[in-house]
């Protein structure tokens, strides 16, 4: 009887999760599906056939800005990436195994700015970014994305794991500070380092306010604000700028479909809990 049980709730678990699932894919499978569709049937049911056309996706492969908004977005999101590991390894590797006064008092100071919706911020941000001449620039998406708590927290969780045997070994051997993180911290965190870079890589790529108000040149623009410049006489042109959705998002499917083992494994081990 409880092994019957347990079966149907298996199954009735299995069920939900699947029904969850194709809710979450139907949007992204439209989004796809619109995109081959004439401006005219854009709205018609999924499950009503239309003759597919490649002109939506031309039209947005072949617009004059399109290289420029996707070299845009990966030196932006490549550069981001670079600058948050570096600040984020060495403050992780401090807050971790260094005892400095004012630590906990500083964490709990970083932590409590996630509280604060960066809505709230976007006027001063846009005030100071104007006195220091960074309107308009990729520096002004980069630099206030380089120190992020988040991932400092990730990454400081999952430090702590390490055990203190290692360091020990290390320090008998010699080693410095910097060393110990090189050799033994990075090599042992890879699945914390690849979900912080998955994580950073998806956030940047489909950052859409930022880049909206501060960047206004569409030359400098990134890809995902820049969709908004499909745009007709009579309004949005859906169909091309849901195909220019579908171009702008590949990369992160691929990203995640590569990275997804090693983002389980690191949330599951960084004592994160969803």
């Amino acid at each position: 009887m409880g092994k019957e049980m347990k079966r149907t709730g298996n199954v009735a678990f299995a069920a939900v999760m699947w029904i969850l699932g194709l809710l979450m894919v139907y949007p992204f499978v439209m989004m796809v599906a619109i995109g081959f569709r004439p401006a005219g049937l854009a709205y018609k049911p999924l499950f009503e056939p239309v003759a597919p056309i490649l002109t939506n996706y031309k039209q947005v492969l072949f617009h004059k800005n399109f290289g420029d908004w996707y070299r845009n977005t990966v030196l932006t999101v490549s550069i981001t990436i670079i600058l948050r590991l570096l600040v984020t390894l060495s403050a992780s590797y401090a807050f971790s195994r260094l005892r400095f006064r004012g630590s906990k008092v500083l964490m709990a100071v970083l932590m409590a700015t996630l509280m604060i919706p960066g809505e709230t911020t976007m006027v001063p941000r846009y005030l100071f970014f104007k006195q220091i001449h960074l309107l308009d620039t990729i520096w002004v998406i980069i630099l206030p994305e380089v120190s992020e708590v988040f991932y400092l927290m990730l990454l400081t969780e999952f430090f702590r794991s390490v055990p203190e045997d290692f360091i020990e070994a290390a320090k008998i051997d010699g080693a410095g500070h910097l060393r110990i993180l090189l050799t033994i911290f990075i090599p042992l965190s890879g699945p914390a380092i690849a979900t912080a870079i998955l994580f950073s890589f998806i956030n940047i790529w489909n950052n859409f306010l930022d880049p909206y108000l501060f960047i206004n040149t569409i030359g400098h623009q990134l890809i995902t604000p820049a969709l908004k410049f499909f745009q007709e006489r009579g309004g949005a042109n859906v169909p091309v700028q849901l195909a220019g959705a579908t171009l702008a998002i590949f990369p992160v499917i691929v990203l995640f479909i590569f990275t997804q083992r090693y983002f389980v494994a690191g949330v599951s081990s960084s004592g994160i809990k969803g």
